[in-house]
């Protein structure tokens, strides 16, 4: 279950026919629109300190910096408007970093064979930033000791942030429910039958990131209203579904060719009947892949953020501490840069 681009140093302009979609309007990009924000992806610059991390995770990781650079672009068009601009860069880094441990523990819950490993590291927790791993050698102690060192920073920065006291505890708690991603992908990945729509649907938005961004987000807020916390958790949660919908849509070919069926799609396509679970271990791809196009399932999810953005858009008069039409801006940004890095995450 990959959460951002990753496959590609560079992802180049695609041709228009890249970006045709079975659903089109009510929020949905062209693919003019697709390659201009893509071309932000390309022209980005990190910081110095976040290149430092990048370089260190490619140690490790498999992951290139394409993947970065789209997640730096990700996190700045889905920053919440109330941040104070002194803090901007930083919690911007900060939750590229978050992607990043995001992204460590993801790739293990997609192996098999790493259950202990990966029971180990979902321990972390601002009670816990240092859990034993000395019975772990070579390089799944490298890839867990550079895990356990990513934390450790992310914490560091979140500390420092003005209103950290404030917001430490829903802190935690949104990074728990990521950690429980991880639980349910490596159950779905060691066995198919557990698949279903229900589950998928409340579990697996929280591995965008997007939740915990948003409590960085206000961490790092001024003039925010605390009584509209519920309802800002409510807008960010409709976010972070249009932002699974765009990294759905976009991966679950790529992910067919991996045997990883964590994908909403498959899910979906289960649930219909138009897919068996006995079909998917039977792993005929081009037999899956056409039930999924023609059963279009990716067309049923598009209809979901098409129904989360109209959602949104009817709550902007309800926040006073700032203009959640910005967010849902974002928000649309947000899938161009999912589909125009189709094929490259």
């Amino acid at each position: 279950m990959t959460t951002a681009a990753s496959t590609a140093s560079r992802a180049p302009a695609l041709p228009a026919d890249a970006y045709v979609l079975p659903l089109t309007g009510e929020g949905l990009p062209t693919a003019e629109r697709v390659q201009q924000e893509i071309a932000c992806v390309l022209n980005k610059t990190l910081s110095p300190r976040l290149e430092h991390w990048a370089a260190q995770y490619a140690k490790v990781g498999q992951r290139n910096m394409y993947l970065w650079k789209w997640c730096r672009q990700g996190v700045e068009i889905t920053t919440l408007p109330c941040v104070m601009p002194e803090f901007y860069d930083e919690v911007c880094d900060t939750k590229v970093l978050g992607v990043m441990i995001d992204v460590l523990l993801d790739d293990l819950a997609d192996r098999s064979g790493d259950d202990a490993l990966l029971n180990r590291l979902l321990t972390l927790s601002w009670h816990n930033q240092s859990p034993d791993l000395s019975e772990f050698s070579g390089a799944q102690r490298a890839y867990a000791d550079f895990t356990v060192e990513v934390w450790q920073e992310i914490m560091a920065r979140a500390s420092r942030f003005p209103h950290f006291a404030e917001f430490s505890k829903l802190l935690n708690y949104d990074y728990q429910q990521l950690w429980n991603v991880m639980r349910y992908s490596h159950l779905i990945n060691e066995d198919l039958s557990l698949l279903n729509l229900a589950e998928h649907d409340i579990y697996t938005p929280h591995n965008m990131h997007m939740m915990v961004s948003s409590t960085l987000d206000l961490m790092c807020s001024t003039g925010f209203d605390r009584s509209e916390l519920g309802k800002v958790r409510d807008a960010a949660w409709h976010g972070q579904c249009m932002g699974r919908v765009g990294n759905l849509v976009t991966t679950w070919e790529r992910e067919l060719g991996e045997a990883d069926y964590t994908s909403g799609v498959y899910a979906s396509a289960v649930n219909s009947g138009d897919l068996t679970i006995a079909q998917l271990r039977a792993g005929d791809r081009e037999q899956i892949r056409r039930a999924i196009v023609d059963g279009q399932h990716e067309a049923l999810f598009l209809r979901r953020w098409q129904a989360n953005r109209k959602y949104l858009q009817s709550r902007v008069s309800k926040i006073r501490s700032f203009d959640l039409s910005k967010y849902v801006e974002g928000l649309e940004r947000l899938i161009c840069l999912h589909l125009g890095s189709r094929g490259y995450k």
